[in-house]
């Protein structure tokens, strides 16, 4: 870190009055930090702190302290766009070594619905997303450092920047160990078997497809889970998204292996994932499973809705859209998913709200048609999904961005945790089958807690 040229940068700029924050991005590489250190050394920041990991390596991204949030009760991609554009243009841009593979982002989500949300999720707004004080790229070695203004000495701020990067390399990892287990238990699982056997009677496969529902089981522990130890074991299961995502005095968590979608520059990558079974890592049955899944009519037609509809939204906003009819298998560690890629080349006004208004849900998570689905979840799933099976990821200043649909996760509050699991239901389903295949998706999450059988 070359602090003298870095000081030069500094003495040679003006402060932009105009602007309300300045961020300078500088490189870290060489230096031992990563993910615990950065949250034991800013415990002070608890509720204010997320990490962000792409599936494919993309991104592994730390934010601490979030200085300013993009915050609605009603979702408008208008609005949404026109909010982040001003954000970004508030800020003064400093780049102290040339060359740097890494970029300033927004992070946040949209929670599933609009259904009032129970006491839980009050600590997350509808739409939101933050700009942190401290965004650490860990993947390529950079770091983001934003403050307010008017309160920045360009003189002595590299000198305050160096000693809080010393300070967390010396970061003590003092984690409290795995929570103890006080209760845990399925909410309202006879109720859940029942609703699929109704939602069954209802569905036909014209004018109601598919619709996905979703239950909760709840852990409590006799103190609170420690967020370090949280960390390390998502850092256990490679492979998928990673999100840990403090609000208030609550935490987010997924390990989702499912892409909402990405785009860079004008194009646009996206998955159809569904119908799924179980990986029993005995590599006889796993073909078996592998083999059950390609054939499987019932898989087959689910992953085949999928696909269709998130190819029917694309289509208003590109001008081409390339997939392959057969769909593969996408491995995860403890499932199996049938899964198709998709790709497409975006129309010029095309803007990331507008599509995160017109592909979620997909109807792996809500159902088809997607509003009849929607409408059917928020009136008859017990309990508020929140963030679960929601879009959360990052944004840039352009409509380069990532984002997750955000299964396999739970919500963290206090000595307690709401562990969340969907499946699709057509008609044919059957509610124990699929009582079973949830039991199955609350897998990562009881891996995550140390609270799983095996």
């Amino acid at each position: 870190m070359n602090l003298e040229a870095y000081q030069t940068i500094l003495d040679d700029i003006s402060l932009d009055s105009d602007k309300n924050y300045l961020t300078l991005q500088l490189p870290i590489y060489g230096m031992a930090i990563d993910e615990r250190k950065l949250f034991s050394h800013f415990e002070s920041e608890l509720g204010s702190r997320y990490w962000f990991r792409s599936k494919e390596d993309a991104y592994n991204i730390v934010g601490i302290g979030y200085l300013e949030s993009i915050r609605r009760d009603k979702y408008s991609a208008f609005s949404l766009s026109k909010e982040k554009d001003a954000l970004y243009d508030k800020i003064q841009k400093v780049r102290l070594e040339e060359g740097l593979p890494s970029r300033l982002s927004l992070f946040g989500g949209t929670r599933f619905d609009t259904k009032d949300s129970t006491d839980e999720w009050n600590d997350f707004a509808m739409v939101e997303f933050h700009l942190p004080k401290w965004q650490f790229d860990l993947k390529n070695g950079v770091l983001f450092y934003t403050a307010v203004i008017s309160e920045v000495d360009l003189q002595t701020v590299l000198g305050d920047i160096v000693s809080e990067l010393e300070a967390i390399e010396n970061a003590e990892l003092k984690a409290d160990g795995k929570p103890v287990i006080n209760m845990e238990k399925d909410l309202f699982p006879g109720e859940w078997k029942a609703l699929v056997d109704r939602t069954v009677d209802v569905l036909d496969e014209m004018s109601f497809r598919k619709v996905v529902l979703a239950r909760q089981r709840l852990i409590t522990f006799k103190s609170s889970a420690d967020p370090l130890f949280l960390l390390e074991r998502l850092d256990n299961e490679k492979g998928t998204y990673t999100i840990y995502y403090e609000k208030g005095k609550s935490a987010f968590i997924s390990k989702s292996p499912e892409k909402l979608f990405d785009i860079k520059g004008d194009k646009l990558r996206t998955n159809a994932i569904a119908g799924s079974a179980k990986r029993t890592h005995d590599c006889e049955q796993d073909e078996l499973q592998k083999s059950f899944l390609l054939n499987d009519e019932k898989n087959r037609y689910e992953h085949e809705v999928v696909r269709e509809s998130i190819v029917h939204d694309l289509e208003p906003y590109s001008d081409w859209v390339e997939y392959d009819p057969k769909p593969g298998i996408l491995e995860n560690k403890y499932i199996y998913h049938l899964h198709t890629a998709i790709k497409a080349t975006l129309n010029e006004d095309t803007d990331v709200f507008d599509l995160l208004d017109a592909i979620h849900p997909t109807p792996a998570v809500g159902g088809l048609p997607k509003n009849k689905a929607r409408e059917y979840i928020m009136k008859e799933e017990y309990g508020t999904r929140g963030l679960y099976a929601a879009p959360v990821g990052i944004i840039h200043e352009d409509n380069d961005s990532e984002f997750v649909v955000s299964i396999r996760s739970m919500l963290i509050q206090a000595n307690s945790a709401t562990l969340f699991a969907g499946c699709g239901i057509v008609k044919g389903s059957s509610s124990e089958k699929e009582f079973e295949e949830t039991q199955v998706k609350f897998t990562p999450m009881l891996n995550v807690l140390e609270a799983n059988d095996g």
